[in-house]
């Protein structure tokens, strides 16, 4: 893999964490989920919306991985499969959020390994 290559796949795990708080986040409002599951994954989703972005602006403008960006992105992430079973909103809303924090913690793990390893 050419280093414009391993760019262009950073650049994509940090735009996919990106749009897996954006699906978080939608998720308990288009499923009628209960209201105390509803503003928990909003506000996480907006937060995590706020450091994915934070970090893809830095990833972009400079070429590196912003590590406390990332590393908040990712643990939102994981809070996103782990909420569900605490508040048990129902099927779909435990389907939809947690499909989107396995996708946000996924590739913003693989951005937080990247930053660590000093490499794209």
């Amino acid at each position: 893999m050419t280093v414009s290559e391993a760019s262009r796949f950073l650049s994509a795990a940090a735009v996919i964490a990106l749009l897996g708080c954006v699906l978080a986040a939608a998720t308990p409002l288009v499923t009628d989920a209960t209201t105390a599951f509803t503003g928990s994954i909003v506000t996480s989703g907006v937060l995590g919306v706020v450091f994915a972005v934070r970090n893809l602006q830095l990833l972009r403008g400079y070429g590196r991985v912003s590590l406390p960006a990332a590393t908040l992105t990712l643990i939102f992430g994981g809070w996103f499969m782990l909420a569900p079973l605490l508040y048990d909103p129902g099927f779909l809303a435990t389907a939809g959020v947690q499909l989107a924090g396995t996708l946000v913690a996924t590739f913003a793990a693989y951005v937080v390994v990247t930053g660590l390893a000093g490499g794209e």
